[in-house]
């Protein structure tokens, strides 16, 4: 279990109202709101099945929170379960690994910062990633290899898309063609 102190930075939207420390975390139809001290950032968290009217309450209270003296300038971000970006992946793993020596979500890239820092400034992060995962230092679990397949599975739909409507605008070029032509 996660240091009570961990859970002070985490909310649930629950109609009107938010719960501090709620029970259980990325449920599908759940909206959230994560306060990550390291970037000044009030992440909400939504649900695959989760609905408008609660992520807009979670940016209302995302609004509150940041009156309050410590979130005071904090901006907020709104990201869909299945497409975080990388920076939030590091607080979904530490809650998927149920991290007892961390004080707060994000707390574990101060370490992920020092091996960035011992690469030297001028490779990249997915560069670096990619090496650690080709060296052995990095072993993915299933849940991670498993989102991997799901973006990729995206992608390769966007492809698809992307293929279909340069078709389509080709074909129609070509009727205007004939149209000019006549």
């Amino acid at each position: 279990m996660l240091k009570s102190s961990y859970f002070d930075y985490i909310y649930k939207v629950d109609g009107e109202t938010v719960k501090l420390r709620p029970e259980k975390i990325f449920e599908p139809k759940g909206v959230y709101l994560i306060v990550d001290k390291e970037f000044k950032l009030i992440w909400i968290w939504a649900g695959s099945q989760s609905r408008l009217f609660h992520r807009y309450m979670a940016a209302n209270w995302a609004g509150k929170l940041k009156t309050k003296k410590k979130f005071y300038n904090f901006k907020y971000e709104v990201i869909k379960q299945g497409i975080e970006p990388t920076d939030f992946h590091i607080i979904f793993n530490e809650i998927s690994e149920k991290r007892a020596d961390l004080e707060y979500p994000g707390q574990s890239r101060s370490t992920f910062d020092n091996r960035t820092k011992a690469y030297g400034s001028s490779i990249s992060t997915n560069q670096m990633i990619t090496q650690e995962i080709s060296q052995g230092n990095i072993s993915l679990s299933k849940s991670v290899k498993s989102r991997i397949s799901k973006i990729l599975s995206e992608i390769k739909e966007i492809q698809m898309h992307i293929k279909y409507s340069m078709d389509h605008i080709a074909q129609r070029f070509a009727e205007i063609e004939k149209i000019l032509e006549k």
